[in-house]
């Protein structure tokens, strides 16, 4: 590691890993107890948040946490109002009340980069993520700093979101459909509202300025416009904060061959083919047939080359730190994104959020 310019106090070291400084590490100078870490979040909120500010992620590394509830400690210390309200598409379990799973999709499933619920007006402002049991291989969290990403990504591509926007349509099935995951749908709609009151659907869908358009028995199409950046509410940066890297057609193909050419296994080689057979045999079918689909906010499709342009992008910038069991992470969610690397073994990573 190399050493930060800045001390936290005298028993909490400032540390990069290498020559990232994404995310700044925080580890302890000497042994502490879970409520000394809680004690220091909440009495030193300006300098915590300040590198937060700057460097847009922190690494608790080495702290006495070894289950949700001390996880959760630490999310109340940071005085942040904290959400259980979840309109993201994974399906998540809850733990305790401020905490839930990161994610129950399939090991070999890769997460592409993305800011959280980018698609919402207000999407959460604070992530914490917790490796309650760090996987064997694999599973990193990647991160990349998405005030880079607007810098590096194509103007042409950046001028045309600047002008039109976003335009999400994500098919959910309905509460007659038991199944929790496929290829491409995760949850079902009951699952994200959290309830099966139409009433209750609508309020929330006229909140977020979702279109509904119900289909078959009680599958839902939701479709809304979003902007495709955000400026920072505090430090006034500009960063690229949208879903297009997540949800469009081409963007799994992107990432299985790039992680494939990290990990080298025979596994992510046969998830790369097959993803790659079933995302032609999609793009062939044409766009109607994308469970999750995005384009420019004038429905002009993002092209193949410019998905696999702004993936590249990412991967420029991309940041994959390993897991040790016991890490917590807080990111800043307008300025940088986050996802998932494959893994193999045990692996339990939990999540809260600040709205």
């Amino acid at each position: 590691m190399s050493q930060a310019t800045t001390t936290a106090t005298k028993w909490i070291r400032k540390s990069f890993i290498g020559e990232t400084k994404l995310p700044v590490v925080y580890e302890p100078a000497e042994e502490k107890e879970l409520l000394e870490l809680t004690d220091w979040v909440k009495k030193n909120q300006k300098e915590w948040r300040e590198d937060l500010k700057n460097y847009g992620a922190i690494l608790f590394r080495g702290f006495p946490i070894h289950e949700a509830t001390d996880f959760q400690s630490i999310l109340l210390a940071t005085e942040e109002k904290l959400g259980e309200f979840y309109l993201g598409t994974s399906p998540r379990d809850q733990v305790v009340k401020h905490v839930f799973t990161a994610s129950e999709l399939p090991a070999h499933y890769p997460i592409m980069q993305h800011a959280e619920m980018s698609f919402l007006d207000n999407p959460p402002k604070l992530l914490f993520f917790y490796a309650e049991k760090a996987s064997e291989t694999g599973g990193e969290t990647p991160l990349t700093d998405l005030r880079e990403i607007y810098k590096d990504v194509d103007p042409k591509i950046k001028e045309k979101i600047e002008k039109h926007g976003i335009r999400y349509r994500r098919r959910y099935d309905g509460p007659s459909n038991k199944a929790r995951f496929s290829l491409w749908k995760t949850k079902r709609w009951d699952e994200m509202f959290g309830t099966t009151d139409l009433s209750e659907v609508k309020k929330i869908s006229d909140e977020n300025r979702f279109q509904l358009d119900w289909f078959g028995i009680d599958s839902l199409t939701i479709t809304n416009e979003q902007s495709g950046f955000r400026i920072h509410p505090e430090a006034k940066t500009k960063a690229w904060h949208n879903h297009s890297q997540t949800f469009h057609y081409q963007a799994a193909v992107s990432e299985v061959w790039k992680i494939f050419k990290r990990q080298k296994t025979f596994r992510s080689l046969g998830v790369a083919l097959l993803l790659t057979l079933l995302t032609l045999i999609k793009r062939i079918s044409g766009e109607k047939s994308h469970d999750v689909h995005v384009t420019y906010g004038n429905g002009e499709e993002i092209t193949a080359n410019e998905m696999k342009s702004i993936t590249n992008v990412f991967w420029k910038h991309l940041v994959a730190i390993p897991w040790q069991t016991g890490d917590v992470l807080i990111i800043d969610n307008f300025s940088v994104s986050h996802g998932r690397l494959p893994f193999t073994g045990p692996r339990r990573i939990l999540v809260g959020w600040s709205e």
